[in-house]
C-alpha cells in the first residue's frame, strides 16, 4: 500500500514539474502570436507595447525583448528608431552570436541608408562570425555603396552568371550599373540598370534604380 502510494505522489510530483514547464511555454506562445498578429496588421506600436509589458518582460530574455523590437521597427520602417534600437543593442553585451544576428539583419538597410559608420560596424562583426561567402559579398556590398569603388566588375559579372533568381539578377545588375557610373561609362551604367529595372519592377528598388539612370 505505501509503495502505491509513493509511486502516485511521485507521479503527481512530475506532472506538476511538467505543468511548471508547460506553462510558460503554452503563454509565450500565446503572447508572441498575438504581437504577430498586431505586426501583420501594422500596428506596430500596440506591438511594441505588448512587448514592453511586465509578462513579457518575464517570459522572454532581455535580448529576445530588443531583437524582437528591433524586427518590429524594420517592418515598420521607422529609420529614427532602427538606428536608435541597433545602437541601444550594439552597447550592450551581447555575445558574438547575438552581435551576429543583429549585424546580419540590418547591414544592407544602413548601407542602403548610406550610414557609414554603423554600416563599418556591422561588416566588422561580419567578417568574426560569418562564413567566407558572406564575408566576401558584404564586403563587395561596402566598396560598391559606401565606398564607391568599381573594382568588383568581375566579381559582380561572376555572381550574376551562377544566379537564376529575377530579383536577385536585379541587385547584381544594379550593382554592376553603380560601378560602371564611377568610371563615367554611362553606355555601360544605364545598360545594366535597364536590365536591372525590368528585373527589379514591383519592388522598392525600381525606383532607386530609376533614379540613378543617366
Amino acid at each position: 500500500m505505501s509503495m502505491s502510494l509513493s509511486l502516485l505522489a511521485a507521479i503527481i510530483l512530475i506532472s506538476l514539474i511538467l505543468c511548471a514547464i508547460a506553462i510558460p511555454f503554452f503563454i509565450r506562445s500565446f503572447l508572441w502570436q498575438s504581437i504577430l498578429k498586431k505586426i501583420y496588421k501594422g500596428q506596430y506600436d500596440e506591438a511594441i507595447q505588448q512587448m514592453n509589458s511586465p509578462l513579457y518582460t518575464l517570459l522572454f530574455t532581455s535580448y529576445e525583448k530588443n531583437y524582437n523590437i528591433l524586427r518590429t521597427y524594420m517592418s515598420k520602417q521607422d529609420a529614427h528608431e532602427i538606428t536608435k534600437q541597433v545602437e541601444f543593442m550594439l552597447s550592450q553585451n551581447l555575445n558574438n552570436s547575438q552581435a551576429y544576428q543583429v549585424a546580419s539583419m540590418t547591414y544592407f538597410y544602413f548601407l542602403d541608408d548610406q550610414n557609414v559608420e554603423l554600416s563599418k560596424k556591422l561588416l566588422d562583426i561580419i567578417e568574426r562570425k560569418g562564413n567566407e561567402d558572406e564575408v566576401a559579398y558584404d564586403r563587395m556590398l561596402y566598396r560598391i555603396l559606401i565606398e564607391k569603388k568599381s573594382e568588383d566588375i568581375s566579381f559582380v559579372n561572376e555572381l550574376l552568371s551562377k544566379n537564376s533568381d529575377d530579383q536577385q539578377q536585379g541587385i547584381l545588375q544594379y550593382l554592376l550599373g553603380l560601378q560602371y557610373q564611377y568610371l563615367s561609362d554611362v553606355k555601360q551604367a544605364n545598360y545594366y540598370f535597364n536590365k536591372a529595372k525590368k528585373n527589379l519592377k514591383g519592388t522598392p528598388y525600381h525606383k532607386k534604380v530609376k533614379e540613378s539612370m543617366i
